[in-house]
């Protein structure tokens, strides 16, 4: 779970940007001897690793009103950096197993004109599964064996990742690691309860340091790094000794998340909006860093972990596959096709057509949504900082 984001078209571009650093804590027609140029080229280029990596350029720009057809036929592993569509094999076990565990006969999707059992769901990811060593030669297999759920009027796409912060374990003001990390304080649950599902604001915890001495700090680190920690709501500690560790989520305090986009953007403080520019600006402006923060009441506590970021389904979500959704329009567990032109590293950007797993949700991630979990490397921080573009998406369905 997260907070804004683990809990747009209401925060529209605004969330967006905030996902990448949100409160934690689902074309033309190419001839076949072009499309298995695309495909070796696609394997070529994802053969350096079997872990997902950034997105590689396979094909041409992502075109909202592209059909399924067309979709489905420029569709590469290589654009989700996988060597091959057996990559996703283990995602899709965690999703298998998360909606096998739901009463087959169950609705997971019941909206007007569309109702999807959990069985459905379940038959359509073992059924994927089980061709995915096909598909690189029979790429029909997914229009064959599938329907194509399209997502009505589109698909706003963000991305959010995982943090790498230097830490320290002890307050630090020489390195600049004044802000703790607090694990979720005990009592917070009655309190909440006794309190209208709230327990105190961040202004309270930090500038009233109701936490102080109870014991409760994991770490120490910059404030600009801890504010966007709890936005992404898991990340990678660094100490200065050179050991590491994980930070999961592990509760909230129960106030509305706001975003530090509309925050800074309503003082007129930003030009382009995104994360980069955000943090840019507080660190050049520490006497008003506090004065943000505070007008996002919302605050995430963590624990240690021993595995990366966790998404809702209890599992590690995976870059370039796992998706953060809204349950009530794309449920956990289903089989996403995505699509959408991601930032490149210069002006130009490149086109990412999935196979995602919704597997992942958010406080910021609502309606025609969807957040792509991008990793922690460089490269997939800085896509998640800037992403905000639409594109098509459908669900997956067995015939």
């Amino acid at each position: 779970m997260k907070d804004a984001v683990n809990g747009v078209l209401a925060e529209g571009i605004i969330a967006g940007y905030d996902r990448c650093a949100g409160d934690q804590a689902g074309h033309c027609r190419v001839r076949r001897g072009l499309l298995v140029a695309l495909l070796c080229l696609g394997l070529a280029l994802g053969a350096c690793g079997g872990k997902p990596g950034a997105p590689e350029t396979v094909s041409s720009s992502v075109e909202l009103q592209e059909s399924a057809r067309d979709f489905a036929l420029r569709l590469s592993p290589a654009a989700q950096g996988l060597k091959s569509w057996t990559g996703l094999a283990s995602a899709m076990r965690k999703s298998e197993s998360y909606c096998a565990g739901h009463p087959a006969s169950a609705l997971a999707v019941d909206r007007e004109g569309l109702q999807i059992t959990w069985g459905e769901m379940t038959e359509t990811l073992r059924a994927l599964l089980s061709m995915l060593p096909e598909l690189e030669a029979s790429p029909g297999l997914l229009l064959e064996k599938f329907r194509w759920v399209p997502l009505p009027g589109g698909i706003k796409y963000t991305s959010y990742y995982e943090p790498t912060v230097k830490a320290s374990r002890k307050r630090s003001p020489a390195l600049g690691h004044t802000e703790p990390l607090y694990m979720a304080p005990p009592g917070m649950d009655a309190y909440k309860d006794a309190h209208g599902g709230r327990y105190y604001a961040r202004r309270e915890i930090i500038e009233g340091r109701v936490l102080e001495g109870k014991g409760l700090e994991l770490a120490w680190a910059d404030p600009v790094d801890v504010f966007y920690l709890q936005i992404q709501g898991s990340g990678r500690l660094v100490f200065g000794d050179g050991t590491e560790a994980f930070v999961n989520f592990a509760g909230k305090n129960g106030h509305e998340y706001r975003s530090p986009r509309r925050i800074m953007a309503d003082k007129g403080l930003l030009e382009r909006g995104d994360v980069l520019e955000q943090q840019a600006w507080l660190r050049a402006h520490p006497e008003r860093q506090q004065e943000i923060f505070n007008e996002n009441p919302s605050y995430v506590f963590f624990k240690f972990g021993t595995r990366g970021a966790i998404g809702t389904m209890g599992s590690t979500v995976e870059p370039w596959i796992s998706l953060a959704t809204d349950p009530r329009l794309i449920p956990l567990g289903a089989v996403v096709a995505f699509g959408v032109n991601v930032p490149g590293d210069g002006t130009e950007s490149a086109a990412l057509r999935g196979i995602g797993l919704a597997q992942d949700t958010g406080g910021a991630i609502k309606d025609g949504r969807i957040d792509i979990f991008a990793g922690g490397s460089e490269r997939g921080r800085r896509i998640a900082c800037l992403l905000d573009a639409a594109g098509p998406a459908w669900m997956l369905v067995k015939k």
